[in-house]
């Protein structure tokens, strides 16, 4: 079964992340375990952009494919895992810059028809002002770490180095993937640690090439640019919780060590429609797993708008501040050896407010107790874990270098989720997913 993905993503330069989806596809034969699915369903991704410093238009222009795998069940229907390619295009820009593009993922049939419930009935889940997430590198030999523009408020910074203009998915044919293929293939130039003509997924065997041919580098960096969202809270209920806290809680408490004081008031909170500003509930801002969809955008939805399990439209775009979350690394930059205490920090200011943190997940201090990949090039040191008793030490998060009361527990530490924060100012801070 491993050769034959192997074949599959060979053939189609497909992703090993795999998504559960109904797209278009051959079943499998009877007399078959599963059944690889090639492209069956294509569809072409456009979106411009303006450098700011010199006016330079960027523009992205490539056709995704979409296929995978159906496995056959022996007591349920078969199950289809599909995946696009590719999840991030890459387009050099000024001087050795990069900017990233994060592929709308629209491989589900749902995505590309009207709401049939709700004040949108009858729209198209596609919307007019329809918002990729983008991402800026600033070094074109280094793509493990960039800065995802997450909201309205990113392009709006003084940090922002870029302009939107449009972007939009419409559905084409295998013809036009294969034409595109070819032309990116003959036009394109090696520059940097650009990953080829194709853009770039997560197929295992493309990131140990990518390494080996650029071991200087730690893979290139994930699409879910990793960031908090901040969201108001009645002072009634934050005043309450607080009320609970045990001596030395400053103004910021991580949510798991306050359920163990206050779980009668947090549990009101999160029930309370009106806990969390203009009528809305925890679920307006929470989008589970809605990845790959867009952005959030003040003046209209800029996101595919989402199901929520029950072929209902969901919630979880609601509008909100949006701060980057810091992995070890990012937090800790000169750290070169085992440390007693590790950090990791959400990073608050005017400034960052709507970007996201977009980095790899192969730098020594993040993985802690692994290796880097095993490659000819890797030195005595790289093939190493950096702290092999890393996650038995201290873990803290900071918000800018004020410290959260409280040590963060299993993905936080392991995955570097962002942890939920209450803030006695009146606010939490909640993992942010698109």
């Amino acid at each position: 079964m491993q050769t034959r993905l192997r074949r599959l993503a060979g053939l189609f330069g497909l992703a090993g992340l795999a998504l559960t989806a109904c797209s278009p596809g051959a079943a499998p034969s009877s007399d078959k375990q599963s059944a690889e699915r090639p492209p069956s369903f294509f569809y072409r991704m456009k979106a411009d952009f303006v450098l700011k410093e010199t006016g330079e238009p960027i523009r992205f222009d490539y056709v995704v494919g979409c296929g995978g795998v159906t496995f056959s069940n022996p007591h349920t229907t078969p199950t289809s895992f599909v995946t696009h390619h590719p999840i991030i295009m890459f387009e050099p820009v000024g001087d050795r810059h990069v900017l990233g593009l994060v592929t709308i993922d629209m491989c589900e049939g749902w995505k590309w028809e009207t709401m049939e419930y709700g004040p949108m009935a009858g729209q198209s889940r596609v919307p007019d002002d329809l918002r990729p997430l983008a991402i800026w590198v600033e070094d074109i030999n280094d793509l493990s770490f960039g800065w995802g523009y997450k909201t309205d408020d990113a392009y709006d910074s003084p940090l922002a180095k870029i302009e939107f203009v449009e972007a939009s998915v419409t559905k084409t044919d295998e013809a036009a993937w294969r034409a595109w293929r070819k032309k990116a293939e003959a036009d394109y130039e090696q520059v940097g640690a650009l990953p080829g003509p194709w853009g770039y997924s997560y197929e295992r065997e493309e990131r140990q090439r990518y390494f080996n041919e650029n071991p200087q580098a730690y893979w290139i960096l994930d699409s879910l640019c990793k960031a908090s969202s901040r969201v108001p809270v009645t002072h009634p209920h934050i005043d309450d919780i607080f009320a609970k806290a045990p001596d030395g809680v400053g103004q910021y408490w991580l949510l798991s060590d306050a359920r163990e004081h206050a779980p009668g008031a947090i549990d009101r909170m999160f029930s309370d429609e009106g806990a969390f500003g203009k009528a809305q509930s925890i679920r307006h801002f929470n989008n589970g797993e809605g990845y790959h969809l867009g952005t959030l955008s003040r003046s209209g939805r800029a996101y595919i708008e989402p199901l929520d399990g029950t072929g209902r439209p969901g919630n979880g775009y609601a509008y909100r501040e949006v701060y980057p979350f810091l992995p070890r690394s990012a937090s800790m930059p000169e750290v070169r050896q085992p440390q007693a205490q590790y950090i990791q920090r959400i990073l608050v200011s005017s400034e960052y407010l709507g970007f996201g943190a977009c980095r790899s997940v192969s730098r020594p201090i993040d993985i802690l107790d692994k290796t880097l990949p095993f490659t000819p090039q890797a030195s005595n040191d790289e093939a190493a874990p950096f702290d092999e008793n890393g996650f038995k030490k201290t873990h803290k998060i900071l918000i800018n270098d004020q410290e959260v009361y409280g040590e963060p527990l299993g993905a936080t530490v392991i995955a570097q989720d962002p942890p939920a924060v209450l803030d006695r100012e009146g606010y939490l801070f909640w993992i942010d997913h698109q």
